[in-house]
């Protein structure tokens, strides 16, 4: 049995390199908007982030420096369009990394179905096919908990740390790992040092940089953004409960409609505008909570169920293939989804599927929202919620 799931994990992972060679045919399907922002600030790093003089500097305030830099480092090597292999290997060492997980609770057999349901989830694979952050994000979050799982906190500092770069989840995730030591151990303090001390250097170190560059000291304007969207997106909901209305639908048509409202542009005078985009979105930020609720709920459910339509619709595929791969992977996220459900509900939980149902709700919230919702932001938990239906999967067995 073990030769057929290891034959099994081999083909799947030809199945991707495959998929992969299908995508890079098409720019469409390999490059999204926000790709032509990473690959514009990879072309010249120093330039966009580490310039006192940059006049066109949102792009840079909005987008931390972590994927440009890979980005600019491989095109030194290869075609940018290539870049698509760098997720490919961040996903199997995320699978490797999901093995290890699985293999210190559950037998043999289970490990490798865990294996196996994480090469069929089609969100990832399709996060897969462009050049985005959630491929090396997925990995430097599973190799956080990995570590921290392991009492190597330390270790887990150093990716929190990377993540923390590419993504501004880092800070949120040194939150939520404080928070389980601290209920966790009584002895938490040296852990707590370990764990914090490089996320804590890096982000600090960004802030300090924005605040030399820019005049104003923040880690990344998208936080600042996606809140004032998500005041717009809750002010919109409460008035008509319309969520295809351009408030609550479309990024940056708030933020459009402020900068004309306050006479700015995105090449206005860098501390006027950031501190302005500040004081709006926290004056604005406790004003209608229960539309905000509403909002958070849909998004959830968006972000939960999704299973990227949109994008498989650029592949040339045929259209009983779609309508197989969609089904297939709409019935994925409701399996998934009835994982979290059960684990919450059920009483005796394991330290760990504690741990990932913590992490997982967390994540949950913290994206929520974002207004509107998108299944490209569940790509990061797809690990954790593998691990939660695994879980609930060799209960079944005993059960029965």
């Amino acid at each position: 049995m073990t030769n057929i799931f290891r034959a099994a994990i081999g083909f799947l992972i030809l199945i991707r390199v495959w998929f992969l060679q299908i995508a890079l045919k098409s720019k469409n399907i390999y490059l999204t908007k926000d790709s032509n922002h990473y690959i514009e600030l990879s072309e010249d790093i120093n330039y966009f982030f580490f310039n006192d003089n940059l006049v066109d500097y949102w792009l840079s305030t909005f987008r931390l420096p972590g994927y440009p830099i890979v980005l600019n480092i491989f095109s030194n090597f290869l075609d940018i369009k290539y870049a698509v292999y760098i997720n490919f290997v961040a996903d199997l060492v995320t699978l490797f990394l999901l093995y290890k997980l699985l293999s210190m609770y559950f037998e043999s057999k289970f490990t490798y179905i865990g294996c196996i349901v994480f090469l069929t989830n089609t969100n990832i694979l399709m996060s897969s096919t462009q050049i985005m952050t959630e491929s090396l994000s997925t990995m430097l979050l599973i190799a956080s908990y990995y570590y921290f799982k392991n009492k190597k906190y330390f270790f887990s500092g150093i990716f929190i740390a990377l993540l923390s770069i590419f993504k501004p989840l880092g800070i949120y995730l040194v939150l939520m790992y404080v928070l389980l030591l601290v209920f966790e151990n009584k002895n938490f303090t040296k852990q707590i040092l370990k764990l914090i001390i490089l996320p804590v250097i890096i982000i600090s170190g960004i802030y300090v940089n924005n605040l030399i560059q820019y005049e104003s000291g923040f880690y990344s304007t998208s936080s600042y953004f996606h809140l004032q969207w998500f005041n717009d997106a809750s002010k919109s909901i409460c008035s008509n409960y319309d969520f295809n209305d351009l408030n609550v639908s479309e990024p940056g048509y708030a933020f459009e409609n402020w900068l004309e409202t306050q006479g700015l542009s995105k090449t206005s005078e860098s501390k006027i505008l950031i501190d302005s985009l500040k004081t709006d979105t926290n004056s604005n930020l406790f004003k209608n909570i229960h539309c905000k609720g509403i909002s958070m709920i849909r998004s959830s459910i968006w972000n939960m169920f999704g299973i990227r339509s949109s994008n498989w619709n650029n592949f040339d595929f045929n259209n009983f293939f779609l309508i197989m791969i969609k089904g297939f992977s709409l019935i994925y996220a409701i399996l998934m989804n009835l994982s979290v459900l059960k684990t919450f509900l059920y009483k005796n939980r394991e330290q760990m599927i504690f741990q990932v149902l913590l992490i997982t709700l967390f994540y949950i919230l913290v994206t929520s929202t974002l207004p509107f919702g998108n299944s490209r932001t569940r790509v990061l938990i797809e690990p954790m919620l593998v691990l939660l239906f695994i879980d609930n999967l060799s209960k079944l067995k005993i059960k029965n």
